[in-house]
């Protein structure tokens, strides 16, 4: 098993790990790494009271996500903190998601979706939308409008290839495809984290609702 989407912290965790060990200096780094996974966690267990009275709120159907974050330096996991609710389902379900063969690290081929998509904050602001319908692809580079949300909501949790089972983290089984429509509330974490963009504040959670028109 192969677990591609790695949480944000990690990452960060590892590639200053690396460097720390090439400066040699007297930083106490572990204090550092554990400060800022204790702020992380600060940031979702507010965010998760108020992302729960949302969902009892405004959601039919919701369904729990039940991944799990582990932090290396506070020693603990917790869930993701994400709800979702499927309101539709593909109307055609002849297109599959696939893992790239040229891909060294197994993702997956990106499709090209056309969609219409609404992101709004838990007031109800809206901050982002695509009332019309426009083609949106992984392939192309739009850091003010992708984030870690979008792709577990539109990539199936795994693929196989070659016997081996690439684990992406998705949401569904089999991905959004045409005719789905979805929603999904996420803390800021899988969002824009602390990054303010346009209309949303820095650790914003938000709501995502996405209707798949076409993809191929």
């Amino acid at each position: 098993m192969k677990n591609l989407l790695k949480p944000l912290f990690a990452f960060a965790i590892v590639a200053t790990t690396f460097t720390s060990c090439m400066e040699k200096d007297d930083t106490d780094y572990d204090a550092i790494y554990l400060r800022e996974e204790q702020i992380i966690d600060s940031i979702f267990s507010a965010q998760k009271l108020v992302i729960e009275d949302y969902v009892d709120m405004h959601f039919d159907n919701a369904k729990e996500d039940t991944i799990k974050l582990t932090y290396r330096y506070l020693n603990k996991s917790i869930k993701r903190g994400i709800w979702f609710e499927v309101l539709s389902e593909p109307t055609d379900d002849t297109y599959e998601y696939k893992v790239n063969p040229n891909s060294t690290q197994g993702a997956p081929i990106y499709p090209k979706w056309k969609l219409k998509y609404k992101a709004s904050l838990l007031n109800g602001t809206v901050v982002q939308e695509d009332s019309e319908g426009t083609e949106y692809s992984f392939n192309t580079n739009n850091p003010n409008v992708y984030n870690n949300a979008w792709f577990i909501s539109f990539i199936p949790y795994s693929l196989k290839y070659s016997g081996k089972d690439f684990i992406y983290e998705g949401l569904t089984k089999n991905g959004l495809k045409k005719g789905s429509k979805f929603r999904m509330v996420t803390p800021s974490y899988f969002a824009f984290a602390s990054t303010a963009k346009d209309k949303i504040p820095a650790n914003s959670p938000l709501v995502y609702e996405f209707e798949v028109l076409e993809i191929e």
